[in-house]
């Protein structure tokens, strides 16, 4: 077994969205993307006093998948299929945009009118070209179908993907693995990869070392393709996410919520959008 060095060690750039502030993992100003991973949003544990409205209006996506993963909260979707959606806690929300889907999001009317805190993670997944102009869909997974391993070392959520044995119910449209890691300080972690898949990992607390690499709080670290396993260990009481799989090793076109192989595609997914190719939503 040969364990991955790591090419990129990249600090996540504070950005808003809405009136929501994030770290923003990926992409980074020297890393587009961990293939086919493009996007990473961490809206870190924030405190919503009681009647705030940080709710995202709606707005377009097509070309990719979109995953949302609540940490603590009330997080509601909506979009123009006509999927309407509260996610709590350790729920996972899984949108293939396909050729196009209007949506909304954001804390449920419930959880506004109480105020409390409010923690997620947003991840965009590249869909190949032979899928963006497919049927866009949506599925919601309780915490309760996703499984969790738990050694009393290390805690992991198996997102998408298998880890020993423990398959996500969530069907990816590419091979991918994505976890939710907590490790405890002064342990390790050890993932046999396949050589062929791109990795990384993005901390969201605490201090990890991976071969003599020191890897701080709100930064990624991008593996190279060297190996067929990765290495860590916890210099602190950490918690990740640890993500990637078989790259598509397609063209990437993007432009503000669309992604595509090519300008021409791009404006064609906008002429949809303007046209109400994607249906129509009013919040």
């Amino acid at each position: 077994m040969t364990t991955r060095t790591i090419s990129h060690i990249e600090q996540s750039s504070i950005e808003f969205v809405g009136e929501n502030r994030v770290r923003r993992a990926l992409p980074t100003r020297n890393l587009k993307q961990v293939d086919p991973f493009l996007f990473i949003d961490y809206l870190l544990p924030v405190k919503i006093n009681k009647g705030a409205d940080i709710r995202i209006p709606p707005h377009p996506h097509a070309g990719f998948d979109v995953v949302t993963y609540l940490l603590n909260g009330e997080f509601f979707h909506r979009d123009s299929k006509g999927h309407e959606q509260v996610a709590r806690a350790g729920d996972v929300n899984w949108m293939n945009a396909g050729s196009g889907i209007i949506h909304s999001e954001g804390p449920t009317g419930a959880f506004l009118e109480k105020g409390g805190h409010l923690e997620l993670m947003q991840v965009w997944i590249n869909l190949p070209a032979k899928d963006k102009f497919g049927e866009s869909s949506f599925t919601h997974y309780p915490a309760t179908q996703i499984p969790v391993v738990d050694n009393g070392d290390v805690w992991l959520k198996v997102i998408a993907g298998t880890y020993q044995g423990n398959t996500s119910p969530i069907r990816t449209d590419t091979p991918l693995f994505y976890y939710h890691i907590k490790i405890k300080a002064g342990k390790s972690f050890l993932l046999p990869v396949d050589p062929a898949y791109t990795s990384a990992l993005y901390l969201m607390r605490g201090k990890l070392k991976s071969l003599n690499e020191e890897i701080k709080e709100g930064y990624l670290a991008d593996y190279h393709l060297n190996g067929d396993q990765i290495s860590f260990s916890a210099v602190e009481d950490s918690e990740l996410i640890l993500f990637g799989g078989e790259p598509i090793k397609e063209k990437v076109v993007s432009y503000g919520p669309f992604v595509m192989n090519s300008f021409e595609e791009i404006e064609a997914a906008f002429t949809n959008y303007q046209m109400g190719k994607m249906g129509e939503l009013e919040y």
